[in-house]
């Protein structure tokens, strides 16, 4: 009963202590963020005095959003130290796609929530796929940067997006993704949706039907539910192909 009891404490300690990210989609950290590039880390420097912040310099291998670098900065530790339970350390050479956001010192600042994506030989078929969309992005000259919070709302009793892509189970695309701009006006009403990487003309036609009559919530550092005019969000809808029993699907998670 002892050890037991011992055992219940310590995962209860991890879970306490565990870093927690919302979820990340690529659309939304994407369209967030001022910088992301594939890059490869060079050199780490040490932590400035306690603060759990430091500056790691880096090569690009592909620029897909932003000016061109050579540092930012890692909230984290590099000394060895204990630090928070989000104190992230990215090892020299490590290979990866980082999503940065620039303070208002003019520091590039990237965290364990950040939505990175290292690329090694684990998930290779989401690496593929991240790269595909970032790809697109950047041919499509995607740049704007938006960091207002969105949020879908149900539309009618429990319907919403997710519930009405129920229609295309089975579906075989010939992509895994479709990407669609939301452009809205001041009071979040959809005025236009576009394709900017659909699946095919009949599927993206139902696809923009079911997001113009999606509802959604704002929030701009505290203000809720009043956006500029013409303000844009991208949605992406993606592709999971057939397991077992169960049949192939689109969704709008991230997986």
């Amino acid at each position: 009963m002892k050890k037991i009891s011992q055992i219940v404490l310590l995962l209860f300690s991890c879970s306490v202590l565990a870093c927690v990210c919302n979820e990340n989609k690529i659309t939304e950290k994407y369209i967030e963020s001022d910088f992301v590039a594939k890059i490869k880390i060079k050199k780490n420097y040490k932590n400035e005095n306690s603060e759990e912040l430091y500056k790691t310099d880096f090569i690009i291998n592909e620029l897909f959003k932003g000016e061109k670098i050579k540092a930012l900065y890692v909230a984290g530790r590099s000394d060895q130290n204990a630090g928070s339970s989000c104190s992230l350390f990215i090892p020299v050479n490590t290979e990866l796609i980082v999503y940065a956001r620039k303070n208002k010192d003019g520091k590039y600042i990237i965290g364990m929530c950040s939505g990175l994506l290292y690329l090694d030989k684990t998930n290779l078929k989401k690496q593929k796929r991240e790269l595909e969309i970032l790809k697109t992005f950047k041919s499509k000259k995607i740049t704007f940067t938006e960091k207002i919070n969105y949020r879908e709302k149900n539309y009618s009793e429990s319907k919403n997006i997710g519930t009405d892509l129920e229609q295309f189970r089975g579906i075989e695309p010939n992509k895994e993704y479709g990407i669609y701009e939301i452009t809205f006006d001041a009071n979040l009403r959809i005025k236009n949706v576009s394709d900017i990487s659909g699946f095919g003309n009949q599927i993206d036609q139902k696809l923009i039907e079911i997001i113009k009559k999606s509802k959604w919530s704002s929030n701009d550092n505290g203000i809720k539910d009043k956006i500029p005019d013409n303000s844009k969000l991208l949605i992406g809808i993606y592709f999971y192909g057939k397991e077992k029993n169960n049949m192939s699907f689109l969704s709008t998670y991230y997986l």
